[in-house]
């Protein structure tokens, strides 16, 4: 099997990182911070991909084509030109990523795209609720990301952090999802953008919660065409035994990000936190990271990438193919 764009985050206390791709144990993901952090005013759009930069767009198609990729198309990370530039700078699909997000779309390319979305994301969510599991958000998000290209749609996986704000009637705190915490981790969360979605999350209501209630108030696939912009704090990066750490050591966790994560900093500047807002709550995603599957689709054939027992091209074949 090749090597997965899926980068890992090592926690403060440099222990190994995990490499199951699980978005964590319940014991690291009940810690709360003590502050919450309200969101910015959400963006009204038209129908159009509220993102489009053309200014960006040119640069980063200039980037491509001065690396002898074609950036017209989506799929450009399969190409070979694309694999030889990736070799010499890890970083290259942060520029795919952020080219999703800058492009224009025509409205009648964001509708079909809409519409194989809307199918691939909820035969993934299906079946991630059929496997069971709890913290297949990198796999799920990895495989439906995939899908997306095998249909030709425009789209990336993002490893995000996540912070959910219920109703006062299901939880008086946000439920945290750190990018720094104690253990070992590839992502606090993965989700995968693809206009004129900003957000598509199919694993977001099956992750290890304190109630019942939480998981029940949280959608089979949390999607959005409205972009909300969301500020994320320092609280919501890093957890309290982070934050402790870093005070005994004499560091805030504003120095620790300049010095240790500068990358991921500028990332977070050129993706812009999001969120989604649900009746009486919302979610907040803060994206800290470019992941996805270096394999193709019909590469993805081992024991660990499979949802509810079925492997990625057979969940395409299945349940994606049949209703597009």
């Amino acid at each position: 099997m090749r090597a997965r764009r899926m980068s890992v985050d090592h926690a403060l206390t440099g222990q190994p990182t995990r490499t199951d791709g699980l978005m964590g144990e319940a014991k690291r993901r009940k810690l709360r911070a003590a502050e919450g952090q309200q969101g910015d005013v959400s963006l009204a759009i038209d129908g159009n991909w509220p993102l489009s930069n053309s200014d960006q767009q040119r640069e980063l198609e200039s980037w491509f084509t001065q690396r002898g990729i074609d950036p017209s198309k989506p799929r450009l990370q399969d190409t070979p030109e694309f694999l030889h530039a990736e070799a010499q700078d890890p970083a290259a699909m942060n520029q795919v990523a952020r080219l999703v997000e800058a492009r224009s779309y025509s409205p009648e390319e964001l509708k079909q795209a809409e519409h194989k979305i809307q199918v691939a994301s909820h035969a993934i969510a299906a079946r991630v609720a059929r496997d069971g599991r709890h913290g297949l958000c990198v796999v799920a998000s990895g495989v439906l990301s995939r899908i997306l290209d095998e249909l030709g749609v425009w789209n990336y996986t993002a490893k995000s952090n996540l912070t959910i704000h219920f109703p006062r009637s299901v939880s008086l705190e946000p439920q945290y999802f750190y990018s720094f915490d104690e253990g070992n981790f590839t992502a606090p969360h993965a989700i995968v953008v693809a206009p004129p979605f900003a957000v598509v999350d199919v694993t977001v209501k099956y992750q290890p919660y304190d109630k019942v209630s939480m998981a029940q108030f949280l959608p089979h696939v949390a999607a959005t065409k409205e972009f909300r912009p969301y500020r994320v704090t320092t609280t919501e990066l890093a957890s309290p035994d982070v934050r402790a750490y870093l005070r005994h050591i004499g560091m805030t966790v504003e120095t620790f990000l300049a010095l240790e994560r500068a990358d991921m900093l500028e990332l977070m500047k050129q993706l812009p936190s999001r969120e989604i807002s649900l009746d009486g709550g919302r979610l907040g995603y803060g994206i800290v990271g470019v992941g996805g599957y270096q394999e193709q689709l019909r590469e993805l054939l081992y024991e660990n990438n499979r949802i509810d027992g079925m492997l990625p091209i057979e969940i395409f074949e299945q349940d994606v193919l049949p209703n597009i």
